[in-house]
């Protein structure tokens, strides 16, 4: 199964790196959400804060990267004509779905390159990494971390006819939960336990404490031990909805 995923990874990315439409995304979307995000703190003798929010940007993008991986992967099957073909096939359906979620979290780390230049360069935002081997470990952590969420989210596609509009709509909802727009500290009380029960929660406090040198590693840490527990739900749900879809025989949802 290991090497299924990290094929269809490999695969993946390929596919992204060549899609006008993924690329357009990756090259124009940082650039907006790190100028918009600039523009609403307007903290430009507080350095440091306009550095999490471009790093708090490129998470954002990594999300939506996601949920349009992750919404897009049965509706695209559907489209093609191959759905039955993948379930049918003796691969699990989990390696097959995984790889485009994780493939849509690592082509947005291209974001975080993206959206610090383009700070360094407009906002005179200070590009200093306090801690490069945090952050190295870090940045892979949050992908891999913020895909198997999604992994989560397109097992429960399989049952829905308006998957992809219905993954839009989580991107909004998640940004502001997981303190990627406004800090937690600053939603109500009963909001901050969800948040942290999601990724990308985690995965900005971990590049973020890297970067400003405090301690990523706990945070580190709490990405691989989410990473571990979505891939457990959401491949239990795949094959819970899976069944429930050809028992009913609405695969194809037509």
């Amino acid at each position: 199964m290991i090497p299924a995923i990290l094929t269809g990874i490999r695969l993946h990315m390929k596919q992204a790196s060549r899609n006008p439409f993924d690329l357009s995304g990756v090259i124009v979307w940082p650039i907006l959400y790190a100028t918009i995000a600039s523009y609403l703190l307007d903290a430009r003798h507080e350095p440091r804060l306009l550095l999490s929010a471009s790093l708090g940007a490129s998470v954002m993008l990594m999300w939506s990267l996601v949920v349009i991986a992750s919404s897009g992967a049965l509706e695209q099957q559907r489209w093609q004509g191959t759905l039955e073909l993948v379930v049918a096939a003796p691969t699990p359906l989990t390696a097959v779905i995984a790889p485009i979620c994780v493939a849509g979290a690592l082509v947005g780390t291209y974001a975080i390159g993206a959206t610090l230049a383009w700070g360094a360069l407009l906002f005179d935002v200070p590009v200093k990494i306090d801690q490069p081997l945090a952050f190295a470990v870090g940045v892979p952590a949050c992908a891999l971390a913020v895909g198997m969420l999604g992994l989560i989210l397109a097992a429960t596609f399989v049952l829905y006819r308006a998957a992809f509009h219905l993954g839009i709509a989580t991107q909004y909802p998640v940004w502001i939960v997981t303190g990627l727009l406004v800090p937690i500290s600053l939603l109500p009380s009963f909001v901050r336990p969800i948040s942290w029960l999601l990724a990308p929660t985690w995965g900005f406090r971990a590049i973020q404490e890297a970067a400003l040198g405090r301690t990523p590693w706990p945070d580190i840490g709490m990405c691989f031990v989410l990473s571990a527990v979505y891939l457990v739900i959401g491949g239990s749900c795949l094959v819970a909805f899976e069944y429930v879809a050809r028992s009913r025989g609405s695969l194809r949802l037509t």
